[in-house]
């Protein structure tokens, strides 16, 4: 089975300030903490770029896809891009999606409230304050178990590459019956830098990757049943 390169139903963004500290909305940036792991017997596909000069990559078939090598990890894997988006939802309300919620006031101040964790066509969402593992920059990226710290750390699923909060390596098989259960560890991570964050008006709405039904376009299209506003309107 392809992944659908490296757009993960995600619109990401980078920051720069507490999830405690409102800052400024032109500041808005915030970009997650990527982990992958591989099950012991199986070979899941590893992220690629989703676009190559405006024309459209199909993804990596399983194995494939530039893993580094493994020798103990947790390991930096090798770079791919991620693609976002900005979409303001209420007067006071904008989401840039793995997806970060921020809320803001009518002084244009905005804080971090909540992360939506994309998962089988709908979100887990958790208060920024419950994520189970952030962190605040290089200083302290090895680091786990603090939370309300500047940037989350999410753990891709080995299997169908839903976004979760914790890790899971109890199982290392695929059980259709129970997504939750995926298989997902830190073997592998990658923290995008700067020139991996490239804007999702890249991807072409019209593309296609086999049942992969969102990408950065149809997450900020009111039309789409994707479109990032009408979930999770209650928080």
């Amino acid at each position: 089975m392809k992944l659908f390169s490296s757009i993960f139903g995600v619109v990401t963004l980078i920051g720069s300030a507490l999830a405690t500290t409102k800052i400024p909305g032109n500041w808005f940036h915030d970009v997650p903490m990527f982990h992958f792991g591989r099950p012991h017997g199986y070979k899941p596909c590893y992220p690629e770029s989703a676009q190559i000069n405006g024309q459209q990559v199909n993804g990596n078939d399983p194995d494939n896809g530039d893993w580094s090598p493994k020798e103990g990890g947790p390991l930096q894997g090798n770079p791919f891009p991620v693609y976002y988006t900005i979409n303001q939802c209420k007067a006071h309300e904008f989401r840039e999606g793995v997806t970060v919620v921020w809320k803001g006031d009518s002084n244009n101040n905005w804080e971090r409230t909540h992360l939506m964790f994309g998962q089988h066509g709908g979100y887990d969402v958790k208060e920024w304050k419950d994520i189970q593992n952030t962190f605040n920059g290089k200083s302290d990226q090895s680091s786990n178990g603090a939370q309300n710290r500047d940037y989350a750390k999410v753990f891709v699923g080995a299997f169908y590459h839903a976004i979760f909060n914790t890790r899971k390596t109890s199982i290392d098989t695929a059980d259709p019956a129970d997504k939750q259960a995926e298989f997902r560890s830190n073997d592998w991570f990658i923290w995008p830098w700067d020139s991996l964050v490239q804007p999702g008006s890249l991807i072409n709405s019209n593309w296609v990757w086999g049942k992969a039904d969102t990408n950065p376009p149809t997450l900020s299209d009111p039309s789409k049943g994707a479109y990032i506003c009408n979930h999770n309107t209650n928080i």
